[in-house]
């Protein structure tokens, strides 16, 4: 019987790259859920993640709220500029992507925690911080507690830098990848090798770890339900009064104008949301795959779409963006939005939430939000990968442009299929990515029970 519990539950110890709360974006969600999923299961959950600022500690508090402990490490970082620093990363025949997040501090403070702690579990969250499994002292000090350690791939990073060098537009980004890709499998694949285990959040990673000799299971994100307010119960909500910036509500969210009789859609029970020609893209900026998204679906496909749709938007939103991104907004029919403070009420106002995907891999959490929302999602076979739905009735999926375009016309046309969908959508994600359901998934692949 392994040591540390507490009552009847296991002691667990997560690692991951960044305090995970609040629960905003796709790493965090992720981690945050299984913190706080095993944590109602019972089990002691011990947080382990690289942080220094100010910012970092309240954060690190409140998450303290949810997690029995939050410790802090630095993270050692390169003073050369980018280029210089990939330069001595590729002569030294390492990846630099795995060199980055490669701390001495994080291998320290992680053994100590182990041997602090006796956890029955170690849980890297990502293989950047799973490098720490390869060093002795980390190894040893699991050893002697009986600890398993686990590695959530969250997505096979090699595989998605694969896709992305077949695609780059230009050919220093290609020349880049061709260095960095063999480099990132072969150390990240020395990771999960170190693991006791790896998690993949969908079946086509599982499939890129079909060589692993360590076993690999499948895990489901695990959502708080409760969080997402569907488009139905946003039905009787009157218009909030603009503010005297163009675009803003008074919370500083992007306000659509007030519907008329030609630019109301139904919601998912006959409701009206605030514009019906809108198609809203999300996310994250600092992952290359959405800003490769929605920079070539505004140059390849979008077009086309307005030619059949002459009234149709695209909102695009989201933080980080590079210029790139924001350049969209000079093009007819585009709206750069930029970081929204209610994602939620970007939602509701539009017709349909779009991922143009070109690059899949793991599971893709804007389209899981979507869902979770009663939106209509509409996206690719890459964007699709990872998602446990039904393609076509809870998701609409193309497998090309013309055909992604023919399905946002349906969209827009069709109150209908925004209602099927929609509906369709949520009660997926109830069935399948419920918070209950994925902790005690993890429960499981981590041995606990």
């Amino acid at each position: 019987m392994a040591h540390g519990r507490s009552g009847d539950g296991a002691t667990v110890l997560v690692l991951s790259r960044e305090v995970p709360h609040p629960p905003d974006a796709g790493d965090r969600i992720v981690t945050h859920g299984f913190v706080r999923g095993l944590a109602e299961r019972g089990h002691a959950v011990h947080a382990l993640t690289y942080g220094e600022t100010e910012d970092d500690r309240e954060r690190a508090r409140t998450l303290a709220e949810t997690a029995e402990s939050v410790r802090l490490t630095p993270r050692e970082k390169s003073p050369l500029p980018a280029r210089l620093r990939k330069l001595r990363n590729f002569a030294a025949g390492r990846s630099d992507v795995m060199a980055m997040f490669e701390s001495p501090s994080l291998a320290t403070a992680t053994r100590r925690a182990i041997l602090d702690l006796d956890p029955d579990a170690v849980l890297a969250e990502h293989p950047y911080i799973g490098q720490v499994f390869r060093e002795s002292g980390v190894r040893r000090a699991a050893r002697e507690a009986d600890a398993t350690l686990v590695t959530n791939a969250h997505v096979v990073e090699f595989a998605v830098h694969r896709r992305y060098r077949d695609l780059a537009p230009d050919l220093e980004t290609r020349a880049e990848l061709a260095l960095e890709t063999p480099r990132l499998r072969r150390e990240e694949l020395a990771v999960y090798e170190a693991s006791d285990r790896v998690l993949v959040l969908g079946t086509e990673d599982r499939r890129e770890l079909s060589d692993c000799s360590t076993p690999v299971a499948t895990q489901h994100v695990g959502l708080d339900l409760s969080k997402y307010e569907t488009k139905d119960r946003w039905r009787e909500r009157a218009p909030e009064t603009p503010a005297s910036g163009p675009g803003a509500g008074a919370s500083g969210t992007p306000e659509a104008p007030a519907p008329t009789t030609d630019d109301a859609a139904p919601t998912t029970d006959g409701g009206t949301s605030a514009r019906a020609t809108d198609l809203l893209f999300f996310g994250s900026y600092g992952w290359f795959p959405n800003e490769d998204a929605v920079t070539t679906f505004a140059e390849e496909a979008f077009p086309a779409l307005r030619r059949r749709r002459p009234d149709a938007r695209l909102v695009v939103a989201g933080r980080n963006a590079p210029e790139s991104v924001r350049a969209l907004g000079d093009r007819p029919g585009v709206e750069f939005r930029g970081e929204v403070v209610d994602l939620a009420a970007a939602v509701r106002e539009a017709a349909a939430v779009v991922a143009p995907l070109r690059i899949g891999g793991g599971t893709r959490l804007k389209i899981l939000e979507a869902m979770a929302w009663g939106a209509p999602v509409v996206t690719t076979a890459a964007g699709f990968e990872g998602v446990d739905a039904r393609p076509g009735v809870d998701v609409a999926v193309a497998s090309d442009w013309p055909e992604f375009v023919d399905e946002c016309v349906e969209v827009l046309d069709s109150p209908e299929r925004r209602r099927q969908l929609g509906r369709n959508a949520r009660r997926r994600v109830e069935q399948v990515y419920a918070l209950e359901d994925a902790a005690a998934e993890l429960e499981a692949n981590l041995r606990l029970s």
